[in-house]
């Protein structure tokens, strides 16, 4: 079977007003203070980012079902014109995934966004056609269990998990698979600290992977 690399959504970066209706003020303008107080401090270090939409809007606005559920879909209409305008790829990303295509690997991503957030993402960044399988968060299936169904579906013998935020991590421990942490996600530092591998630049994420077969290979 070919080999599978399950890449989480650390492969790319989104300005943090694209992720924020800000353009929604008539609906959500009584909330304002209260978001820049929390995305100052998102920017200062406490990552929200990849958290499921549901939690992070409970931690943003501590508010009813209802509240979140309107703020959700006004998150959702403007990421569709954000997106499009202003999410751009981590330097490197597009070689590095070509990259891996080249050395044979099948890549999925793995991520708690919704599989529609994802395709959406994927055809904005134009890297749609790098990935054999897009996994999105489904109900209340943990992401240990989604990595566990892409290595079951497509039968891989080798997989590599590559992420930025802890519960990557711990999926792929989980599942007795290699992972390979990024520092220029949206993670803490100390997020990756259980991580098999690190890496600074996309460009690392090749040679590890490289490394890693090679290994594979010699059992």
């Amino acid at each position: 079977a070919r080999p599978i690399l399950t890449v989480d959504f650390s492969l790319w970066k989104t300005l943090i007003i694209g992720s924020i209706p800000f353009g929604v003020n008539t609906l959500f303008g009584v909330l304002f203070f209260k978001i820049d107080t929390v995305m100052l401090s998102v920017l200062k270090g406490d990552a929200l980012y990849w958290e499921p939409l549901e939690v992070f809007c409970q931690k943003l606005l501590n508010c009813t079902d209802e509240t979140c559920r309107k703020f959700r879909n006004g998150i959702r209409k403007y990421q569709k014109i954000t997106l499009p305008e202003r999410g751009e790829l981590y330097p490197g990303t597009p070689r590095m995934l070509s990259e891996l295509k080249r050395m044979g690997f099948n890549l999925a991503v793995c991520s708690n966004a919704g599989l529609v957030y994802i395709e959406l993402v994927t055809d904005s960044l134009g890297i749609a056609d790098m990935f054999s399988l897009l996994e999105g968060r489904d109900g209340q299936s943990s992401k240990t269990r989604r990595i566990e169904r892409i290595m079951s579906s497509t039968g891989s013998s080798f997989t590599v998990m590559v992420g930025d935020r802890y519960h990557d991590i711990e999926a792929a421990a989980e599942n007795s698979i290699p992972s390979i942490g990024c520092l220029y996600g949206y993670g803490k530092p100390e997020e990756m600290q259980k991580a098999d591998y690190t890496a600074c630049s996309p460009s690392e994420i090749v040679d590890i992977v490289r490394k890693l077969l090679e290994k594979y290979q010699e059992i």
